[in-house]
């Protein structure tokens, strides 16, 4: 059985790895498979979401992981409903593309910002 600790992280890396598939999957022109895990990362984005505000409301986490959670969850559904109608079509809409790039470069900023806290809980003691 997995640790609470284990299911934590699964959760949070999930949205990240279904942001980057669809990436990779648009780098290489499968769209499709880019859309569905596009689409897939809606839910699991948003059950990272709240499980980040569980978390600030015990006192676990700062607020900016919730709000940046927010974020990602806004510009993933811009990008999947950006591309939903054009779903048959050899190319991305610009918004979808951007909104997606937007979604790497948040995660980017989160992984900085618990960087930058382990090294300040790391120095202190």
């Amino acid at each position: 059985m997995p640790s609470a600790e284990s299911a934590s992280i699964f959760g949070r890396l999930s949205p990240i790895a279904l942001v980057l598939a669809a990436a990779l999957a648009d780098h290489f022109g499968a769209h499709t498979l880019a859309f569905d895990a596009l689409l897939l990362a809606v839910p699991v984005t948003a059950i990272a979401g709240l499980r980040s505000v569980a978390d600030r409301l015990e006192g676990k986490a700062e607020p900016a992981q919730a709000f940046a959670w927010a974020v990602v969850l806004g510009l993933l559904l811009v990008a999947t409903a950006a591309r939903a109608p054009s779903l048959g079509n050899p190319s991305v809409p610009a918004v979808a593309r951007s909104a997606l790039i937007a979604c790497v470069a948040v995660f980017c900023l989160q992984a900085l910002a618990a960087l930058a806290a382990e090294f300040r809980t790391g120095s202190s003691k």
